[in-house]
């Protein structure tokens, strides 16, 4: 809604998929900033089960064995993502989750290609110190 409000404004300087991803990651940044919980729980499907009404009861989502991760190491993972200064997590998750690449990342977030990648390297090397410090415990 905000980038058909502001279309007006769009100069043409950059592609208009650049432009709304700006819009995106703006609206998203101010969000998760406003909110002062966040949900920390993970649903598993895994969990449920479907009654197939001959008394026997069947997983809804059977897990899939070639993804056999633990679902602590997962929490311990989206809790020390979310931990993360903003400046380091949304270059990660833009890479990891949304698929983008070096260029997109630093155009959306204005800031040169070799930030976007020295943050990101830190982002991983923060995560993986701070999940070997959990691991020792």
């Amino acid at each position: 809604m905000r980038g058909f409000r502001g279309i007006k404004r769009f100069r043409g300087d950059c592609p208009l998929r650049v432009w709304l991803s700006r819009i995106v990651v703006r609206v998203a940044i101010n969000h998760h900033r406003s909110l002062s919980r966040r949900l920390k729980r993970w649903v598993f499907f895994g969990d449920f089960e479907i009654d197939s009404g001959d008394g026997s009861a069947m997983e809804f989502d059977p897990p899939d064995p070639s993804k056999n991760v633990p679902r602590e190491a997962l929490m311990d993972l989206d809790a020390q993502v979310g931990e993360l200064p903003d400046e380091f997590r949304m270059p990660l998750l833009m890479l990891a989750v949304e698929g983008m690449t070096i260029p997109e990342i630093a155009e959306i977030l204005e800031i040169p290609s070799g930030t976007v990648k020295s943050r990101i390297f830190y982002a991983r090397k923060r995560l993986k110190g701070a999940l070997e410090n959990k691991r020792k415990r």
